[in-house]
């Protein structure tokens, strides 16, 4: 095998209370990430060559060490010993800075091609863990919440940082997803939060955290979009930073069985009560910003695509 086309997923950090440990694999929007060997006689960096099409293409970097699929593949390159050249090809359909985890969707998109190409058997957990340098290129330090549900689809949770430890559960749940068209850094986003944390609101956090894992479990969809919104940490902060987003969660309460930020935003996530609340809940997000809206569901991790 020369090379290896790979199914990138859009994913949702945060869920409200679960800052840096929840993530949700989408369906909608994805990526495709192509790695192809090519004959050269390069060396260090030039070992990669990398090309960007779609969403934004012209402001994402061709540099390796400044790209994010690039210094994951250096990476496993360095580690592996891989002397071959690779033509890295990424197809964007998730647009950067975003909230979707785009530059997360690299990674992990390239994680799973250099794995598969190299036959290099690496486990879910070591390819998140390669996958998550390159998200310190877009968010200034590594973190798994985008690139686990990234990898292993579904629902996961990044219990332990060190060491990495990652647990994932099945989730069938259909969600609308609204991306305005505000800019919001995920790095600018970071900066904003409280570096300390009064106990109540921790107390609150991780009780309605734990919540929404009782309310997964037994698909109890309400109650996971009440505790969904009871983060009194993260999402009042970043709120400040999307404007339209007091008016929508006003509006679509009717339709919604919850709604959140979706990571640093600008994109908004919410769970309709059925398949009629969902295109009502997307009317109300085109209306309030005149944006692209998704009615899609939890999907899986990356995959190769086949011809």
């Amino acid at each position: 095998m020369k090379e290896i086309t790979i199914y990138s997923p859009a994913t949702s950090a945060n869920l409200g209370p679960g800052y840096d440990i929840f993530g949700l694999a989408l369906e909608e929007p994805y990526d495709l990430v192509n790695v192809e060997i090519i004959e050269s006689s390069c060396k260090c960096c030039e070992q990669i060559k990398i090309s960007v099409s779609g969403e934004k293409a012209e402001e994402i970097p061709l540099d390796p060490t400044q790209n994010t699929a690039g210094v994951v593949a250096l990476k496993m390159m360095e580690d592996f010993n891989i002397k071959e050249c690779v033509h890295i090809k990424i197809q964007k359909g998730i647009k950067p800075g975003s909230g979707l985890g785009s530059s997360s969707a690299s990674c992990s998109g390239v994680a799973v091609a250099m794995n598969k190409l190299f036959n290099l058997e690496l486990d879910n957990l070591k390819l998140i863990k390669y996958a998550s340098l390159g998200e310190a290129v877009a968010a200034g330090a590594p973190h798994a919440d985008n690139v686990a549900p990234g990898i292993m689809g579904n629902f996961t949770l990044t219990t332990s940082y060190e060491p990495l430890e990652v647990l994932n559960i099945l989730l069938d749940m259909d969600v609308v997803v609204a991306l305005p068209n505000i800019q919001v850094s995920t790095k600018e986003a970071r900066k904003i939060l409280p570096q300390e944390i009064p106990l109540q609101k921790l107390v609150n956090n991780v009780g309605k955290a734990t919540g929404m894992i009782h309310s997964i479990y037994n698909k109890d969809f309400e109650n996971l979009g009440k505790y969904m919104m009871g983060d009194q940490v993260v999402e009042p902060c970043r709120a400040t930073l999307i404007e339209g987003y007091d008016e929508a969660k006003e509006k679509v309460k009717e339709f919604a069985y919850g709604i959140t930020i979706s990571g640093s935003g600008p994109a908004i996530i919410a769970i309709p009560k059925n398949k009629e609340c969902s295109s009502e809940i997307a009317k109300i997000f085109k209306e309030i910003w005149n944006c692209p809206v998704y009615e899609t569901k939890v999907g899986k991790g990356a995959y190769e695509v086949k011809d």
